[in-house]
This record gives C-alpha cells, structure tokens and sequence, in this order.
C-alpha cells in the first residue's frame, strides 16, 4: 500500500508552489478561504461550534485554521514533519489556536471516536482506489461523519504540478461509490469553483447564478467536488 511518506517530498513541494503564488501569506490565506467558501458553509451546516474536528492531510492548514477561529476543536495531522511544523507556523502567524500533529492517514486507531467529523481536503486524489477506500474508513473510526473535497479534472489539467504529484481524475460517481465502499452512507454532495478553459468566460459573465450552481452541484462541472458520508450506529 503506497503511504504518504512516499509522496512526502512531493507534496512538500507543491505546497511551497502553492503559497509562492501570492505575495504573501495573508494574500494567500484570503484567496483560499474565499474560494472554499462551500467546503467551510456546508461543513458547518453539518457540525456546528465546539465541535471535534480532525483534518488528514493537512497542506498548509489553512482550512484547520478557519475552521479553529470559528470556535472548532481542531487537530490536523500530516505525515510529513515539514509539513506539520509549516502548519503550526502559519497558525501562530494568525495567532488561532489550532493543533497540528505528526499522523499516519492510514491508522488513525489512537483518535478512536474522539471526533464529530473527520475530513482530508485534496488527497483521495493522489491514491488508488482501495487506498482511498482504506482512508475514509480509518477516518470513519475516528468520527461518525466523514468528509472530503477532492479537484476535479477540470481543475487538475489546468494545474502545473499535477503530474509531479501523481494526482488523478475522479468523478463524482466515483467519489460516492469510495464512501459507500468505506461503509459510509452518503448524505449532502456539493461542487463549486469554475473550471479554466475556453468556457470560463461565459461561465463567468453570460451564466445565471442558478444555472452555475446547477452545473456544479449537479452535473460536476466545477473545480472542486465535496462529499459528506455518515456511518451508521454511534
């Protein structure tokens, strides 16, 4: 089973990618949290404040972070140490109280049912089927509500980095069949961002409201797709 540490260096790049692309870090942190605007209002629609949350995967820990200053009981874990400490270094920055811990995605036995909800936001998308099954389902341990928002292809063929970090397509389809697949029950789907490309313009200018949502909610045509699973029993 491929495990985070060997895509660690990868992703460590990335994410320096990521960030250099604003001239700093407040520029960075607004533009990502006005763009997972859905990811932050569906999440609370789901668990509200103080809620137990663990994020897998952290990334920068920008998500964590908001969700922290918004009254969560946060922990956001990550293999990789560089990446925890860059973390914890841009929560203190924002001065939230956000826990960030050295963690291993694929066992999560040591936080046993001591969350409301577990989420990874961009990372089903670098493993294979059954290792993204296998991921859900560890977090399903932790939290009886499980969460994810992965790129969509419109969005990864538009992204430089993306061969370099092994990410591939998956489809709205498939993004339930993994939660069902994980035992969970599938209870709010959603989409948003506006993908690149030729129909961008149109998109943007010409296109009703109503008619956006429609094509993200609904037919996938978005940047980033999310799901939202339960399991059953407590």
């Amino acid at each position: 089973m491929q495990e985070f540490h060997e895509t660690s260096g990868e992703w460590v790049e990335e994410l320096d990618q990521l960030r250099s692309r604003y001239p700093s870090l407040v520029a960075f942190a607004h533009e990502w949290w006005h763009y997972n605007a859905p990811f932050f209002e569906n999440l609370r629609a789901t668990v509200s404040p103080p809620a137990r949350i663990l994020e897998v995967g952290t990334g920068t820990g920008a998500l964590s972070i908001l969700l922290a200053a918004y009254g969560y009981d946060v922990v956001a874990i990550d293999k990789e140490p560089t990446i925890v400490e860059s973390a914890k270094a841009l929560a203190a920055y924002f001065q939230v109280n956000c826990q960030f811990e050295i963690g291993d995605g694929f066992d999560l036995s040591r936080y046993a049912n001591q969350f409301d909800l577990a989420f990874s936001g961009g990372v089903l998308e670098h493993f294979a089927a059954a290792e993204s099954i296998a991921l859900l389902r560890q977090q399903a341990v932790v939290a009886r509500r499980v969460m994810a928002i992965i790129p969509t292809w419109h969005a990864l063929r538009n992204d430089p980095i993306t061969e370099q970090t092994h990410a591939r397509r998956i489809w709205r389809p498939e993004l339930e069949q993994l939660f069902r697949d994980a035992g969970l029950r599938v209870v709010r789907r959603f989409g948003y961002g506006i993908p690149g490309g030729g129909f961008e313009p149109i998109y943007r200018l010409v296109l009703p409201g109503a008619v956006q949502w429609f094509l993200q909610n609904r037919l996938s045509y978005a940047a980033t797709l999310g799901c939202i699973g339960e399991r059953d029993g407590q």
